[in-house]
């Protein structure tokens, strides 16, 4: 059969796919194992296929595509069988609640209608193979998995894998091996429903829950955020606390301002058990004000100033808000409670106060935050975490990360954002400082570096997208001790990356959501990057499960659904009891009785483990938790929009390589109205960089809005991005050829935003530059062609002539 006949018999049935499995890149070369079958096995291929070759591989073939499906969380897997006609492909679409008899049947009937497959086609690479040295078939070739039945002499009947170890660690082809001696097995009972096997041999479903709780051993008592802090300001008064640009506050005197906030609120009638709102800009008072919320045993809800007022508002109302405190930076009128002034509040009073007219400190079942994060339905959810959850998070952290009275740290993180909850009082309760980075800095490399060398700081806190602008720039001051990434995966690049520049420098990645109490699992990168995106162990504080859609333990290897229980479980959701219960589960198995469920994607490997991505629709941003559900809601609220679906993709080829969104209209409106209008209504990490306006949205086959094809299309406008007016490629006013400074800009412009070509006039923003995209142009405008723009000046004209007349000022 020729190549092409293959194509086109075969269009339909293209092998599935098998992700790697590795621990770090992977060595080309073969690996052979073996795994005898179980007596219980031995009978189930007897009891169906007899002693008879051409049924025994059909059986191993309908259980290979079984532990494929789950392996690659397919609906309809299509495997490799090799037989008496050759190598042949096996699609397998049978429904999960089949049984396994109708599963049998079903790939019996596709392995007589399949079409054979030429060995040397170099158009179906094989991933997963069926054999039996029984029956006669094509030697393997260049594939990633040959799984077989072997028949000894002795009557012993045995699984064989052969793997790529370019591809596949041996591991999990001997958990695949064990996974089809357990398909077997079930085969003693043919009329078992294919969705009852539990695919987990009890050596893996013992090995997992060994990894589910090694380290968890939480700390009893369990303490409060604040405790530690007041221990720091009774016994190191002195020691600098804050830094604050030019402004120094020891322990001693932001505990005054602490006690100051804390009397003001009284005064103001907040009440212990009260939820007080901060929306100031990132300050020594902001953080006297967060202490001094806490000191009147109060919660406090963070809040950017940013925020568009009518997100500002829905918040202060949802979370029962007793106040509002803010300053100049922040909203002062047009809400439903009192505001209070930050300035005023924080000023400690002459002579100093009585410390006995003070309420009693928070316990350990208070409450001691509330942060809201972007809701599905197009309203933000507020997380409500408790003392006793959070404390554990922070005596780990104390402990991992060795800090101490000597750490400097520079706080990078928004007030309003829930790292900054890890950095304030993880450092500030182990008697460190708080270099506060203001946030109009962050994005400017040189001042980051000019505050890390001046006050030597040892620690930092950052989303990898934002790591890889600053790396260059933190790497040179040669302080740093430790560095943590968080709040997105990290690329392997960016590890290397870090250790060629900072060795002997840490590097922790911690992965977990707000609603575990900031950190969930953390993972020592080394010099040696694994594949893929590892995230560790989870902390004394937690048990993580990965559990299939029935709730059970999945093989390691094996894709499910994060799952979290422990002490550092968030009370659930503010005013919204529903989602409550859908999220927070029963488990009467797990510490505390409950589970959290992440949607987020992972499987086990013996290093820990390995992030996968979001199940639903919720995705990060710039280290901000995105739910698509509510970017959509917001373009809705739009004059003239009469649909909306909002795409993920990642730049092609990008500098940035990290996540933008895309969105898709329906209706009247013009995009650029849209755009406008969308930064009224939602944060801006939530507005889309490029807006498309489309006649109809793309239907699936149930009618279903297709959100695979939109999102393909948005990777495309990516890749593409050739904009809707193209220029003149001259700069007018200059002699400049498309090879000199403004051919050299325009190429830097197309790599960061990763798109094919960028023209003189075209807006940055608008071909879907974000503000961190545009730090990373900066830096390598400088570090590439030698220019040194100004982050306000690119802002104030963000195109490849801008830039150039920037320059030219300069």
């Amino acid at each position: 059969m020729s190549s092409e006949n293959v194509r086109r018999n075969t269009t339909a049935a293209t092998p599935t796919p098998l992700r790697a499995r590795l621990a770090e890149s992977g060595a080309r070369g073969r690996a052979e194992l073996s795994e005898e079958l179980t007596p219980a096995a031995r009978q189930g291929l007897q009891r169906v296929a007899g002693e008879r070759p051409l049924e025994e591989l059909v059986v191993l073939t309908a259980a290979a595509a079984l532990v494929l499906r789950a392996a690659e969380d397919v609906a309809e897997p299509v495997l490799a069988v090799a037989g008496p006609r050759g190598a042949l492909l096996c699609p397998v679409g049978t429904a999960t609640d089949a049984t396994l008899r109708e599963l049998i049947l079903d790939v019996d009937r596709a392995l007589r209608q399949a079409p054979g497959v030429a060995d040397t086609d170099p158009a179906l690479p094989f991933a997963l193979l069926v054999r039996s040295d029984r029956l006669p078939g094509p030697s393997p070739r260049d594939t990633a998995l040959v799984v077989g039945l072997r028949h000894g002499a002795d009557g012993t009947r045995t699984l064989h894998a052969s793997c790529d170890t370019g591809r596949l660690d041996p591991w999990w082809a001997a958990v695949v091996l064990r996974c089809l001696v357990t398909v077997l097995g079930a085969c003693t009972e043919p009329d078992t429903t294919c969705a009852d096997i539990d695919l987990a041999a009890p050596e893996d479903h013992a090995e997992v829950a060994r990894w589910e709780r090694a380290g968890y051993a939480p700390r009893l008592p369990p303490g409060t955020v604040l405790e530690p802090v007041l221990d720091r300001v009774r016994a190191t008064p002195d020691a600098i606390a804050v830094v604050d640009g030019e402004r120094r506050l020891t322990y001693a005197e932001l505990g005054a301002r602490a006690d100051a906030v804390a009397r003001g609120l009284g005064a103001a009638g907040v009440k212990p058990g009260d939820r007080v709102a901060t929306a100031v800009a990132k300050s020594a008072e902001a953080v006297a004000v967060i202490l001094g919320i806490l000191r009147a045993a109060a919660a406090y809800v963070p809040l950017d100033p940013a925020l568009p007022p009518e997100r500002l508002r829905f918040v202060l109302a949802d979370a029962g808000c007793a106040a509002l405190v803010t300053d100049g930076t922040g909203p002062r009128a047009g809400h439903p409670v009192p505001v209070l002034a930050a300035d005023a509040l924080t000023a400690p009073p002459e002579p100093a106060a009585d410390p006995d007219d003070l309420p009693a400190p928070p316990g350990p079942q208070d409450l001691a935050y509330v942060i809201y994060t972007s809701g599905s339905t197009g309203t933000p959810k507020g997380v409500a975490i408790r003392h006793s959850a959070v404390a554990g998070y922070l005596a780990w952290k104390r402990r991992y990360h060795e800090l101490d009275g000597g750490t400097r740290l520079v706080q990078v993180p928004s007030l309003s954002f829930d790292s900054s909850v890890s950095d304030l009082f993880s450092v500030l309760g182990a008697g460190g400082t708080l270099l506060l980075l203001p946030e109009a800095d962050r994005l400017v490399p040189q001042r980051v570096a000019a505050l890390a060398q001046r006050h030597r700081a040892t620690h930092i806190t950052l989303v990898p997208s934002l790591y890889r602008v600053l790396l260059d720039a933190l790497a040179a001051p040669g302080c740093l001790r430790l560095v943590t990434v968080a709040g997105e995966a990290c690329p392997a690049e960016l590890i290397a990356r870090h250790f060629r520049l900072s060795p002997g420098v840490r590097l922790v990645n911690e992965y977990g959501p707000t609603e575990n109490s900031v950190g969930s699992t953390a993972y020592d990168c080394t010099e040696r990057p694994r594949h893929g995106f590892p995230v560790g162990r989870p902390l004394d504080t937690t048990v993580l499960e990965v559990l299939d859609q029935r709730g059970r333990a999945l093989p390691p290897g094996f894709p499910g659904e994060i799952h979290l229980s422990g002490t550092a479980l968030a009370d659930g959701y503010v005013n919204d009891p529903a989602l409550t219960a859908r999220l927070f589960t029963e488990a009467p198995g797990q510490p505390g009785g409950r589970r959290y469920r992440t949607g987020d994607r992972g499987w086990w490997t013996p290093a820990g483990v390995e992030f996968l991505g979001r199940a639903d629709s919720q995705v990060k941003i710039r280290g901000h938790r995105v739910e698509l559900g509510d970017v959509e809601a917001g373009l809705c609220s739009l004059p003239g929009v009469a649909s909306a679906v909002a795409a993920v993709a990642v730049a092609a080829g990008g500098a940035d390589g990290s996540p933008a969104l895309v969105g898709f209209l329906c209706g009247d409106a013009d995009p650029d109205a849209v755009r406008v209008g969308a930064r009224r209504v939602l944060p801006d990490h939530m507005v889309p960089g490029r807006l498309v306006r489309l006649e109809a949205l793309p239907l699936t086959r149930n009618g279903k809005v297709d959100r695979a094809a939109l999102a393909e299309r948005a990777a495309e406008l990516l890749r593409a991005a050739v904009p809707e007016q193209r220029h003149d490629s001259s700069l007018p006013g200059t002699e400049e050829s498309a090879d000199g400074l403004a051919g050299q800009v325009a190429q830097l412009f197309a790599e960061v935003l990763g798109v094919g070509s960028v023209a003189p006039e075209d807006d940055f923003f608008d071909l879907g530059g974000h503000s961190l995209a545009a730090a990373l142009l900066l830096v390598e405008l400088e570090n590439r062609a030698g220019l040194r723009v100004e982050l306000d000046d690119f802002f104030a004209e963000p195109t490849v002539a801008g830039v150039c007349r920037a320059s030219a000022r300069s």
